[in-house]
């Protein structure tokens, strides 16, 4: 044993612990972060499909859209553009307000 005050090995756990806290945290910090539609389908909405996900909650809540002052830029395909863009913090807090307001057994008609 050497005859240092500090022991290095206890101090490089400890530092990594602390570290490691930190990276999780940041991890779960979604301000500023964006999903495109399969992040949010993985995330919010259990997996649905993404025709589901279009048609049950971008349809049908019109207020999601970007251009209505919501969290999705492009929901669907147009001229404008084609890349649908979703802010990851907003979207779950939307999602958390309204999450009763959707029709989770809602079926897509062939």
């Amino acid at each position: 044993m050497s005859n240092t005050l500090i022991n290095i090995a206890s101090l490089t756990n400890l530092i990594k612990g602390i570290v490691n806290e930190a990276v999780k945290e940041n991890e779960k910090d979604l301000t500023g972060k964006t999903w495109n539609v399969n992040g949010f389908r993985r995330y919010c909405c259990r997996g649905k499909a993404d025709n589901w996900v279009r048609t049950f909650i971008f349809d049908e809540f019109p207020e999601v859209d970007y251009k209505n002052g919501g969290f999705v830029v492009n929901p669907r395909r147009t001229p404008e553009g084609r890349t649908t863009l979703i802010f990851a913090k907003e979207a779950c807090e939307w999602m958390q307000r309204h999450q009763h307001e959707i029709d989770w057994n809602a079926k897509l008609i062939n």
